[in-house]
C-alpha cells in the first residue's frame, strides 16, 4: 500500500488576500483556483520548485472557522518550509517586511528561524544539514590505534582472581570426589592427567587475567566510544553514540566491595551486540552512563 500528504488545510479570511500573501510575499506556485460555488473556490498552493504537499487555502465559513484563523496549532508552529539557501529567503522575509518570531539561530538539524503569515500561523524556515560522504585519502583516515586508552583500575584484578578463586573452589570440590573414586577403581594414571590438566588450566587463567587486564583499555570521543579487550585475540570495539540503543550501569557484591562497576551497551546492530566495559570507579561508570544517555538523547532529538 502506497500513501501520501496531499493537501494540508489552512483557514485564511479572504482567498485573494492569501493567495497575494503566498504568491507575492513568499514567491509560492498557485497551483488551482476553481471556482466551487458563490462563496467557495478550491485554491491551492505550494513553494516554488516543489511538487510535494500542497496548502489548500480553506475560506472560514462561520463564526467558529473564523476563530481558529491565524492559530490552528494553539501558538506552536505550524508548518516547515525548507530551502536550499536560508539566507537568500530570510532576506525575502525581511525585505517583505514579514514579522519575524525568532532571528536565526545554528541547531544541530541545521539553520533556523520562525515567522508569521499574514494571519499569524507560524512558520519555521530551515536550512538543513547537508550530510555527505566524500572520500578521504587514506593517509588522513583517523587511526583508531593512536587513540589514548584509559586503563581500567587496578582494582578490577583482584575481582577477576577473586572470581576464578571462586571458580576453582567448586572445582576442587569436584576433583577431590572425582580422586576418590579413581583411587578406589586403581586407576592411577588418570590421577596424574587430572592434575596436570588443573595446572594447565589455572597456568592459561592466571596468564589471561594477567595480559588481558593490561590490554583493556576505552576512550570517548566526539562521536564514539572505543573499547579494546582480549589476551591471546584483541578485539576492539569503536561505538558511534547514533547506534546506541540503552546504556546500563552493573555491578556485583564483589565488585561493590573494591568500589568498581561496569557499563552495559545495547546496540542498534542487527545481532543487538551488548558490549560491556568493566573494572571501572563506581564514580566514573555513573559518569560515563550520564554522558552516553545524553548523548543518545540529542541523537533522538536531531531525528525529530
Amino acid at each position: 500500500m502506497k500513501q501520501h500528504l496531499a493537501h494540508i488545510a489552512i483557514v485564511v479570511d479572504d482567498y485573494d488576500e492569501a493567495i497575494a500573501f503566498y504568491t507575492d510575499k513568499l514567491h509560492f506556485e498557485l497551483i488551482e483556483d476553481t471556482v466551487l460555488s458563490e462563496t467557495k473556490r478550491w485554491v491551492k498552493v505550494r513553494p516554488n520548485g516543489s511538487d510535494e504537499c500542497c496548502l489548500l487555502l480553506a475560506k472560514a465559513a462561520n463564526i467558529e472557522q473564523k476563530s481558529r484563523i491565524g492559530n490552528q496549532t494553539g501558538g506552536r508552529v505550524f508548518l516547515f518550509l525548507y530551502t536550499d539557501n536560508f539566507k537568500r529567503d530570510y532576506q525575502n522575509l525581511i525585505d517583505m517586511d514579514i514579522k519575524i518570531v525568532r532571528t536565526p539561530s545554528h541547531e544541530k538539524y541545521g539553520t533556523v528561524a520562525v515567522f508569521e503569515d499574514l494571519y499569524g500561523n507560524l512558520w519555521d524556515l530551515i536550512e538543513p544539514i547537508k550530510h555527505t560522504n566524500n572520500q578521504i585519502p587514506h593517509l588522513e583516515i583517523p587511526q583508531y590505534a593512536h587513540v589514548t586508552l584509559q586503563p581500567v583500575e587496578q582494582a578490577y584484578k583482584k575481582v577477576l582472581y577473586i572470581n576464578w578463586f571462586i571458580a576453582y573452589t567448586f572445582l576442587f570440590a569436584i576433583l577431590i570426589t572425582l580422586f576418590n573414586f579413581i583411587n578406589a577403581l586403581h586407576i592411577t594414571w588418570l590421577i596424574y592427567v587430572l592434575v596436570a590438566t588443573l595446572l594447565l588450566l589455572i597456568s592459561i587463567t592466571i596468564a589471561a587475567v594477567e595480559i588481558g587486564f593490561k590490554n583493556k583499555g576505552w576512550a570517548i570521543r566526539e562521536k564514539d566510544i572505543q573499547f579494546k579487550k582480549g589476551w591471546l585475540f584483541q578485539t576492539t570495539h569503536i561505538i558511534p553514540f547514533n547506534k546506541v540503543q540503552h546504556c546500563e550501569l552493573v555491578s556485583n557484591p564483589i565488585g561493590r566491595k573494591y568500589g568498581l562497576a561496569s557499563i552495559r551497551i545495547n546496540t542498534a546492530s542487527s545481532n543487538n551486540i551488548d558490549i560491556s566495559i568493566k573494572g571501572l570507579k563506581q564514580e566514573t561508570a555513573e559518569q560515563l552512563k550520564a554522558f552516553i544517555m545524553e548523548k543518545i538523547d540529542a541523537h533522538e532529538y536531531q531525528q525529530i
